[in-house]
């Protein structure tokens, strides 16, 4: 039998993880998981996660496959959903809570978005960010995004200066992990 090949895209804040796994997902056909948060949706924000209260998680917390939390919101996904999924956007902690798990039929493929800071403070700006939201964030992520760089804890690294080249080079990364799976 064989694994379930999962591609987990990680990046800091306004890095286009969202957008280049849209992009990948309609080209493809592959499916993104849709993760729980307590955080409040921002303005302009499509379907990037499903926005709950802290009461939803308190009633599925025994069902977790990742979870981690930023600026004081959760974000989390169910087991189910790795297996019904091909892409997960995850950040490091959740991707260590992922791994933890064990799951020896899933075959976990880490992609880090990498972005200076000053690309990602225009492009949050652009989104609707404001600069307190986009520095809050940043600073909450920043521990775990220095950790895991330190660590080398992700397989490939992508620029996303140019969209098109970062989508190319991911999208030519996850035909090469397909077809060794």
């Amino acid at each position: 039998m064989s694994n379930h090949k999962l591609f987990c895209i990680m990046g800091e804040t306004a890095s286009g993880k969202d957008t280049l796994t849209k992009k990948l997902c309609e080209d493809t056909g592959m499916k993104a998981i849709v993760s729980y948060t307590t955080r409040p949706r921002r303005t302009n924000e499509g379907d990037t996660h499903i926005f709950v209260d802290d009461s939803v998680y308190e009633q599925m917390k025994d069902n977790l496959a990742a979870y981690t939390e930023i600026n004081g919101f959760r974000y989390w996904t169910t087991i189910e959903q790795i297996y019904d999924n091909d892409i997960y956007i995850i950040d490091p902690n959740g991707l260590e809570t992922l791994e933890n798990l064990g799951l020896e039929d899933v075959d976990l493929c880490s992609i880090y978005i990498n972005v200076p800071i000053d690309v990602r403070l225009e492009r949050a700006l652009y989104r609707g960010d404001s600069l307190e939201d986009f520095f809050s964030r940043n600073k909450s992520e920043m521990k775990q995004f220095i950790q895991m760089k330190a660590a080398g804890g992700f397989d490939y690294a992508i620029s996303n200066l140019n969209e098109d080249k970062a989508y190319a080079v991911l999208k030519y990364i996850v035909e090469v992990e397909t077809v060794q799976n």
